[in-house]
């Protein structure tokens, strides 16, 4: 079996970060394993069949988000974990609307202090970001489905 067919038969697999795949391809044309024709080749597949999963590197994805997190938290807002009271005013992130992006969300209530997450009770509102303004109410619709219900300057008067 030839470089070529090794790498042909990884490439097939799917199982491969484009970046890494193509520094080896080139490492193997610029060695004289591969001909210009086979690189080419090789490039064109790596590219068609490349998976987008592995393409991420979750390792580092983790670490971006962990250190994103702890800046918000030294600004005094923090993620809402189940059995965090929060109060009256208290500016959490909370993944609302289920979307896996953590959006921000005060509670405005008519209890000094909640320890129910944002929506089981009235009086929570999402923000635009930190320090912004009420863009949605977030409600509970006839079968308890949270719903989030746009704000505008008309609503408000």
């Amino acid at each position: 079996m030839t470089i070529f067919e090794i790498y042909r038969n990884a490439i097939n697999l799917g199982n491969y970060n484009a970046d890494d795949m193509e520094t080896k391809i080139e490492t193997m044309y610029a060695c004289g394993k591969i001909t210009a024709e086979e690189r080419v080749t090789l490039l064109n597949m790596c590219d068609e069949h490349a998976e987008d999963i592995h393409q991420i590197d979750v390792m580092d994805k983790l670490a971006d988000l962990e250190a994103r997190i702890a800046i918000l938290e030294a600004q005094g807002i923090v993620v809402w974990k189940s059995g965090h009271s929060t109060k009256k005013g208290e500016t959490v992130l909370y993944d609302i609307d289920k979307d896996g992006t953590l959006d921000y969300v005060r509670y405005d209530g008519g209890r000094e202090y909640t320890t129910l997450s944002p929506g089981k009770i009235d009086g929570w509102v999402r923000l635009s970001g930190a320090g912004g303004e009420v863009t949605h109410r977030i409600e509970k619709d006839a079968d308890g489905n949270i719903i989030l219900v746009p704000v505008t300057v008309e609503s408000e008067e």
